[in-house]
């Protein structure tokens, strides 16, 4: 796994440079808009839907600036990588009639906001990955437990919070999720909500899944002595080897959903 890791960052570092951001404005219900920032190279093979770990609100302007700290979230940070490794790249902010309110994610409106991303997705290009990250586990959950009529080809969570009081495992059904999933932890993630050993345990859980699996990533490190160990700049959010993370994520895209 390291060797096809460290290859395909290579692989990554030399292709082409992106195409300009765009914000895409869905109006999920009235009086109401959602905001996704999005990118693509010039023929994608495939759409990438990245949800935030924190509580999600990016605060993005009309013209695709982040407002919030969660621009370094790692998966916010990594957005470039994913269209350069080939896939249309979705970022989505959080409704504006969601924001600040209590438990948004374990609401139908959120699940539907998700779903209404998903599709914008597919109408560029399929097939669709759902990746989240840290409380963004709590963002692909919501959609397949909060309605089943769009739904992504696979679903990965990097650093979740899958187990205990208000996790992924608290969402709902977990029986609804029927797509392959890719669970990546880092060894040495100290979050105290995100322990590695809670993959194996939420593994057991995806009953209905095709395929799961763990892929347990080292390196890196904290930026400083004083970094939050559930923060971006910390093993949780695989500070110090991005590359390394994006790749073993695109490495089991290629296998996991049929283009």
């Amino acid at each position: 796994m390291r060797i096809l890791v460290l290859a395909l960052c290579l692989v990554l570092a030399s292709l082409p440079a992106r195409a300009a951001e765009t914000v895409l404005t869905l109006t999920p219900r009235p009086g109401a808009t959602l905001r996704v920032l999005v990118d693509r190279p010039a023929a994608p093979i495939g759409s990438v839907v990245l949800m935030a770990g924190g509580d999600g609100v990016l605060d993005l302007d009309e013209r695709g600036a982040i407002g919030s700290n969660l621009r370094e979230n790692h998966l916010v940070r990594t957005r470039n990588a994913y269209v350069r490794a080939g896939y249309a790249v979705f970022v989505p902010d959080v409704a504006s009639d969601q924001k600040g309110t209590r438990g948004y994610r374990f609401g139908p409106a959120y699940a539907q906001d998700v779903a209404a991303v998903i599709a914008a997705a597919r109408q560029v290009k399929a097939p669709v990955a759902l990746i989240g990250t840290s409380r963004g586990a709590l963002s692909v959950v919501a959609l397949f437990a909060g309605q089943s009529a769009v739904l992504p080809d696979a679903a990965v969570i990097s650093s979740g919070v899958l187990m205990g009081a208000d996790s992924a495992s608290t969402l709902g059904n977990l029986d609804r999720i029927t797509v392959p999933v890719l669970l990546l932890r880092h060894r040495l993630d100290a979050c105290r909500v995100t322990p590695p050993a809670d993959a194996d345990r939420f593994k057991a859980l995806l009953t209905r899944a095709p395929r799961v699996d763990i892929v347990t990533l080292d390196g890196g490190g904290p930026r400083g002595p004083t970094a939050d160990a559930c923060g971006a700049s910390h093993y949780h959010g695989f500070y110090g080897m991005d590359d390394q993370a994006v790749a073993a994520t695109v490495q089991w895209l290629a296998t996991a959903m049929r283009r």
